[in-house]
């Protein structure tokens, strides 16, 4: 089974600009971020770096450079730099997690991803989106029940997210589990009706139960034809 990732975000801050000449790690923090609003991740790299210049070991400023590179696509130096913020401070739960992003999602090293978000998830238990992501490694790497868990957590941290009863719902459809899978995807549009890969999935779900319930019946024909032919011998 292949999920599919939501891309890698940078982190919504409301700042409020320093005078120009100020030329302050937060000037050149405020302008990166927007850089990094409006798409323009190259710059918004330079802009860190300038930053950093100023405040060499700042956890938010390693992070924010991180996610720049990761949505450029260097996946590999972006987990350096996130390592840098990890060892600037072991704590910060965005760090680990979007690090496991860019593991799972960048460079599809699902395993080393989970245990990123495992870290995460032990700082921060409650952390909906490291629960979501963390499901979804687990479902590429093919541990389905564990995904499986994943998604639930996150149902219980957050049961309005029609994403998690979707994401569920694909488990409980690649485990053959068609009933409890068509559910899943009812409360995702019962959340959401315009959700249209819920409705699809859905649709999927409800093919597989009629083809299922075809084999079902063909083995129940055919087991009922060879009784038959027994008796008669």
């Amino acid at each position: 089974m292949k999920l599919a990732f939501s891309a890698i975000l940078a982190l919504a801050a409301i700042c409020i600009l320093p005078a120009v000449g100020e030329h302050t790690a937060d000037y050149w923090s405020t302008e990166a971020r927007q850089f990094s609003l409006n798409g323009s991740y190259e710059e918004a790299v330079a802009s860190y770096d300038r930053a950093l210049e100023l405040d060499t070991s700042n956890a938010s400023l390693l992070i924010g450079k991180g996610l720049a590179l990761a949505n450029l696509g260097k996946y590999s130096e972006a987990i350096d730099i996130f390592d840098q913020a990890l060892v600037s401070n072991s704590s910060n739960a965005d760090a680990w997690y979007f690090k496991g992003l860019a593991l799972t999602m960048g460079l599809e090293k699902y395993e080393e991803g989970i245990s990123s978000f495992d870290n995460a998830l032990e700082i921060n238990p409650a952390y909906y989106d490291a629960w979501m992501s963390r499901g979804l490694a687990q479902g590429n790497a093919g541990k389905l029940d564990e995904s499986l868990a994943s998604f639930e957590a996150a149902i219980r941290i957050n049961p309005r997210d029609p994403k998690s009863w979707n994401n569920k719902g694909v488990v409980l459809l690649e485990q053959g589990k068609y009933q409890d899978a068509r559910l899943s995807f009812d409360k995702a549009l019962e959340l959401d009706p315009n959700y249209v890969v819920a409705q699809k999935n859905k649709e999927l779900t409800q093919q597989d139960l009629i083809q299922d319930n075809f084999y079902e019946l063909d083995d129940i024909l055919y087991r009922a034809k060879q009784q038959e032919g027994s008796l008669m011998s």
